[in-house]
């Protein structure tokens, strides 16, 4: 089976929607602004409307593409596909579509390790890489991470089969709620409901659950395995973490383990994990900053 959402969608000044067909994925992608294109993947529990708050700071003078991921928001979730090598298959595929010359990537939360395998991967595809919340490519665990490990005993929860989607849609979606707070209360109710309603759905759910199980555990396993010791990094690239984050700060990321051209880290203070909520600036200033160097 394979579904879209009932959810109602966001309303967002500006932003216009359409479909398009990768292979075998119906993607939503929300759009606005013109000018140099700026192509925004959302995490979790998220989807296009994460960059609301972005959008009047870029559209101005970039045209922002936001899609929908597999199985999240108002793209198709089919029974398969959640795994990286798919989802990665489904972003060059929404690139191919979209023609044009190479967007620069935003990544939040698990689309990072999307945006890891495009820039090591394919750098031809994207003109530069803004990783939000993101270790660098070559973070193991430290001491300092690992007591945070209790933070985010709701993974290994959504990864469960059955549990996961249960928990995700069921009763108040308590599950979801505290992953929208996490950190921090950042989100109004109008917000909250506007992610929570997704997850309602069964088929959501359920996506939600593999997503988890096919993509961020294993993601995390292969990193800190150190997935890409030794690998160059050619693209321009900036890191933006959370300032209020208790886990990644730019002292306890620890040493690199390969090279790169032209990456950089900062830090957005005052801000929670959902940055481009908190801080949509930030993500602005490190998007025209590659933007300034491409051009």
């Amino acid at each position: 089976m394979t579904t879209t959402t009932t959810a109602p969608m966001p309303q967002l000044a500006g932003a216009t929607h359409r479909r398009i067909r990768v292979g075998d994925l119906s993607m939503h992608v929300a759009e606005a602004g013109r000018g140099r294109p700026v192509l925004l993947l959302h995490g979790s529990p998220q989807h296009w409307f994460e960059w609301r708050r972005v959008v009047p700071e870029l559209a101005g003078d970039h045209r922002l593409h936001m899609p929908d991921l597999r199985g999240a928001g108002w793209s198709e979730s089919p029974r398969h596909g959640f795994d990286v090598d798919s989802q990665l298959h489904d972003v060059l595929g929404l690139l191919d579509a979209l023609g044009g010359e190479p967007p620069v990537l935003v990544t939040h939360d698990y689309s990072a390790f999307l945006g890891w395998r495009i820039a090591f991967d394919h750098p031809d595809r994207i003109a530069g890489l803004v990783a939000l919340g993101s270790p660098h490519p070559w973070t193991r665990p430290t001491g300092a991470m690992l007591t945070q490990l209790w933070r985010v005993w709701f993974q290994p929860v959504l990864a469960t089969p059955g549990v996961g989607a249960w928990s995700a849609r069921t009763g108040k979606q308590r599950i979801v709620r505290y992953m929208l707070d996490w950190q921090r209360e950042t989100f109004d109710e109008a917000e909250q409901e506007a992610f929570l309603a997704v997850w309602r759905d069964p088929e959501k759910a359920r996506g939600l659950s593999a997503i988890y199980r096919r993509l961020i555990l294993p993601g995390m396993a292969a990193m800190s395995r150190g997935a890409w010791d030794g690998r160059h990094l050619a693209l321009p690239t900036r890191i933006v973490l959370a300032g209020e984050d208790p886990v990644l700060t730019e002292a306890t990321l620890g040493p690199w383990r390969g090279t790169a051209a032209d990456l950089r880290i900062s830090t957005a203070e005052g801000s929670g994990h959902y940055i481009a909520n908190d801080r949509p600036d930030a993500v602005a200033d490190a998007v025209r900053e590659l933007t300034r160097l491409i051009d």
